[in-house]
């Protein structure tokens, strides 16, 4: 990292922290230079690091703001948008487009390959930066619709509207909720999570509402639940769809008279606490079975937000792999290897039912096993029986089952197949259309995987989905 000698000084205001593992360089930015951050030996931020281009990006400092554009770089120009140097707002990484000019903001960090680069006002005094695991995973940011999710990310977090937040298990619904919560005013108050579907129904309403000690006997001291221990602040309730029936109204009386009370007290509460949820269900069909109270679905989602599956935006998947490669090596303290052509088609072929959470324990896997300076193909293990559960398309392509599994791994697969045709048809009473709709998949599809798995057709009952 060797910057050369700057040009002639005018009314600089900003200054760019280099970031290198453990090694930080600062250098102020001229007015009206021209700023070229690049390996070759003419770029006036001179980086040698071999994730960077000979010519990568270009910064242009004016008298009251920076542009940033990048070169056509190999490995991208990447903004952080949101991150403060103290780490007080959660980030979103956002590639840009060759040439194209963005405007930075004090306080963002740009990075160039796996270099960090961070925008300062000259003599400003840095704040004491927190260990690196308090700072959340930045999204890679490419497909429009995750950008569109978290446009609205930005604008329901400036108002305290109730989100509800929609998408698959490992679509990082959580990042999501972490994220509206560091971008409003509640960013310096506690978030605090609780899983609906991690706990028993009694112990769910302790975490919740708290309680007394005389509830238990008096065996444990009384505690606040986590709607008081976040006051101020955010509370995410992660699989909202699993909360018991018997707690909804409860929840419900709590977010609109905004007070509580402990279980074994009549005593009322004030709260004030924004409830975020999120859930991998279809609320709206829990209403309409009965399993869900419509009150409440209509109290939790002023703004529902579906965070699409990563087979609906390939284009990250590439990004977000080199990022997790990057992430996974920088935590070993070791160099980030090359991730090539062939592994990218790998993943690219992949299906992932488990979505970026599935991703992110392949690439952490394949980073150990790799063991050198490049991930190959060799090195992504995938779970072959996987591709069945991903999506519509696995269904209506016979032969990713048929023609690419041994017989030992076809026959591991029938069992969970022909559970899910079942309880399909079984929760739509036995319509053939309504439960291809459930899966996904077209009805012609369904009746040959009946006949496929030598299912009898049913006849259609009164379904309790409605007609």
């Amino acid at each position: 990292m060797n910057p050369l000698t700057h040009p002639p000084r005018s009314r600089a205001r900003f200054q760019l922290t280099i970031v290198i593992g453990a090694a930080r360089e600062t250098l102020t930015l001229d007015e009206g230079a021209r700023w070229i951050v690049g390996r070759g030996s003419e770029c006036s931020i001179r980086v040698d690091d071999p994730s960077v281009s000979r010519r990568h990006a270009q910064l242009y400092p004016t008298e009251d703001r920076v542009e940033l554009e990048d070169l056509e770089s190999a490995n991208g120009t990447w903004v952080v948008r949101g991150l403060t140097l103290n780490a007080a707002t959660a980030g979103v990484e956002q590639r840009l487009a060759p040439h194209e000019r963005t405007r930075l903001r004090v306080g963002e960090a740009v990075r160039v390959g796996d270099v960090r680069l961070e925008l300062g006002w000259v003599g400003a005094v840095e704040t004491p930066r927190p260990r690196p695991s308090a700072v959340p995973e930045a999204p890679v940011l490419v497909d429009p619709a995750m950008r569109g999710v978290y446009e609205l990310v930005q604008r329901a977090a400036r108002r305290d509207i109730a989100v509800l937040i929609l998408g698959e298990a490992g679509v990082g619904k959580a990042l999501v909720a972490q994220l509206l919560h560091r971008s409003s005013a509640r960013a310096s108050r506690p978030f605090s999570v609780l899983n609906c579907a991690a706990l028993p129904e009694s112990l769910l309403e302790r975490e919740l509402f708290g309680f007394e000690p005389d509830e238990l006997g008096g065996t444990l001291p009384g505690r606040p639940g986590l709607l008081e221990e976040s006051e101020g602040g955010t509370l995410f309730l992660d699989e909202i769809g699993e909360l018991p029936l018997g707690l909804q109204p409860k929840l419900l009386r709590a977010l609109e008279e905004r007070r509580v009370a402990r279980v074994g007290s009549a005593r009322q509460r004030a709260i004030d606490v924004r409830v975020v949820t999120a859930t991998n269900r279809d609320l709206l069909g829990e209403v309409r079975s009965g399993q869900f109270r419509g009150d409440l679905y209509y109290r939790i989602s002023g703004l529902s937000l579906r965070v699409p599956p990563l087979r609906e935006r390939k284009s990250e998947i590439e990004p977000l792999a080199r990022h997790f490669v990057h992430l996974f090596s920088s935590a070993a303290h070791e160099a980030t290897p090359e991730l090539s052509r062939d592994a990218v088609a790998a993943l690219e072929r992949h299906a992932w039912p488990g979505n970026v959470r599935e991703l992110r324990n392949v690439i952490e896997r394949a980073v150990l096993i790799a063991d050198g300076d490049v991930v190959r193909e060799e090195h992504i293990v995938l779970d072959e029986a996987t591709p069945l559960d991903s999506s519509a398309d696995s269904w209506d392509t016979p032969t990713r089952v048929d023609d690419t599994l041994d017989e030992t791994q076809r026959r591991g697969l029938i069992p969970a197949e022909r559970e899910r045709l079942i309880a399909a048809l079984d929760a739509c009473a036995g319509n053939q259309r309504r439960a291809a709709e459930l899966l996904g998949i077209s009805r012609r599809t369904l009746v040959n995987r009946l006949n496929k798995w030598k299912l009898p057709r049913p006849r259609k009952r009164e379904s309790p989905l409605g007609p």
